[in-house]
């Protein structure tokens, strides 16, 4: 059994958003700053993926595999939020690359971080993909020779989806010349995104096996 609650998840997902909706009408956020955090959140879930990459690598004692994979990960992964974080930084932020190729992102990470509310935000978005670690490792199957493999590949599915609709989101948001009403609109369609991912159960090992074993007999 999960040892994190669904509602609870679903509690922080709200949260999260009303934390970013209160920066969109009380500090002016734009569009912009919320395709920023959403690119830092993708960040921070494939932290937690390495992470859970080397975990399972320890409790299955595959580090070889496990090794392989993070090393594989951290440079795929990695690029990929990279070139996105670019994108997002020069296209929506008018950020410039002229005197270095990673300037545009840590100029973005500097101005989304640099004032209290949105240190708040990143904290929880830290906190809620550590929750959903927890979740995921309490529903991993050790005897499943794929698990490093699944646990790898998990977010791509997620990221590129997210990637493809917030970026053509922010768009079609510019395009509307009402800039809070555009942020509040992604906000809304971030939270129900992760409101439908959340409310996918996790199978626990037990079901798992006990579902094998009914097939089984």
């Amino acid at each position: 059994m999960s040892p994190v609650a669904p509602p609870v998840q679903r509690a922080m997902a709200v949260a999260s958003a009303a934390v970013i909706a209160v920066g969109i009408v009380l500090f002016s956020w734009q569009t912009f700053t919320v395709l920023a955090f959403y690119w830092l959140e993708n960040v921070v879930i494939g932290g937690f993926t390495l992470l859970r990459i080397f975990a399972a690598g320890a409790r299955t004692e595959r580090h070889a595999e496990s090794l392989g994979s993070g090393v594989f990960f951290t440079a795929h992964y990695g690029l990929f939020c990279l070139v996105h974080g670019i994108f997002v930084a020069t296209l929506f932020g008018n950020f410039s690359s002229a005197h270095g190729l990673f300037d545009p992102v840590l100029l973005m990470i500097g101005r989304i971080g640099g004032d209290w509310i949105g240190l708040l935000v990143i904290v929880s978005m830290v906190v809620a993909a550590a929750f959903d670690a927890m979740r995921a490792w309490s529903s991993m199957n050790p005897d499943d020779e794929n698990v490093i493999k699944t646990i790898m590949f998990e977010p791509y599915g997620r990221i590129i989806v997210l990637h493809l609709v917030l970026i053509g989101g922010g768009f079609l948001m510019q395009l509307l010349q009402a800039p809070a009403l555009a942020a509040l609109l992604l906000v809304a369609f971030k939270l129900a995104y992760d409101l439908t991912l959340l409310g996918r159960s996790v199978p626990s090992v037990l079901t798992r096996r006990a579902a094998k074993r009914s097939r089984s007999a």
